[in-house]
């Protein structure tokens, strides 16, 4: 049976600061004047995927853990730098195994803690805990080796090319993904996070703690196939009224079907959006 444990033993990495730059993704370019269903113009963004590989970042965490304040902390570091030639595409997801134990975390799901389950089971990692990092589909431990493993994923051309098309819509957002794909079995994902998010705790390991919350997935959507060649899918996602849509991103993940390796990732800020 798979143990659960706490992550004390490294949690000293994830406290000093962290000196060091990141560039999400490729860089969205707002557009305006595209036409919506309607045929009215409305506002709208595209982005494009470098042509080395973005590698998908992955923090699994929770409110009612004591050892994850400093790891979301550690995200958000990770995020708020950007340089070129230094690139990731970084997601948080909330575990609901910690929910029974005083605190339930409003932005946890069964379905990330699964998909935490699946992660280790298909390296043989004998234990899930959090707050844990992956990348490229594989366990990491400590900031250095978190770097370490983005920058030779960085070295690596990229199998597929993808594009995003989002504009405003009524209730939501339109989001239209073209991938161009030199893999033969790949699968995609599309995600939505919120980032600038402030919590203040009461029950739990971290009963009267703020916590603060960065690319926090909000929707994860199951896998759907991309195939070689070229492979397009649109979407209409809604916004529940209460999430703040300019802290909204979408992120698109291709990873290899078996090993959960990046094949590429593109992620984009709402910001623009909803800024008009």
């Amino acid at each position: 049976m798979m143990q659960l444990r706490n992550f004390f033993a490294v949690r000293a990495l994830f406290v000093t600061p962290l000196f060091f730059t990141l560039a999400l993704g490729g860089a969205p370019a707002l557009a305006t004047g595209l036409a919506g269903e309607d045929g009215t113009a409305a506002p709208a963004l595209a982005a494009t995927s470098r042509a080395t590989v973005s590698p998908l970042v992955e923090l699994y965490t929770s409110e009612g853990c004591s050892s994850c304040p400093a790891a979301d902390d550690w995200l958000r570091q990770l995020g708020a730098s950007l340089a070129q030639n230094f690139h990731a595409v970084p997601l948080a997801f909330h575990v609901d195994y910690w929910n029974r134990l005083g605190w339930t975390d409003p932005y946890s799901k069964p379905a990330f803690s699964a998909r935490q389950r699946e992660v280790a089971a298909r390296v043989q990692q004998r234990a899930i805990y959090t707050p844990q990092f992956t990348v490229d589909g594989r366990d990491a431990r400590g900031g250095a080796n978190i770097i370490r493993a983005i920058r030779t994923a960085n070295a690596r051309p990229a199998q597929a090319h993808i594009k995003l098309h989002i504009r405003r819509a009524a209730n939501g957002i339109a989001v239209r993904i073209e991938v161009d794909s030199a893999h033969d079995s790949a699968q995609a994902y599309l995600a939505l996070y919120e980032s600038g998010i402030t919590r203040q705790i009461g029950g739990g390991e971290n009963r009267g703690k703020t916590l603060r919350h960065d690319f926090v997935v909000r929707h994860f959507s199951r896998p759907f196939a991309i195939r070689r060649g070229a492979n397009r899918d649109d979407r209409a996602l809604d916004l529940p009224a209460d999430w703040q849509r300019a802290n909204l991103g979408v992120a698109v993940l291709v990873l290899d079907r078996a090993s959960g390796a990046t094949v590429q990732t593109l992620n984009a800020s709402l910001a623009p959006l909803f800024a008009i």
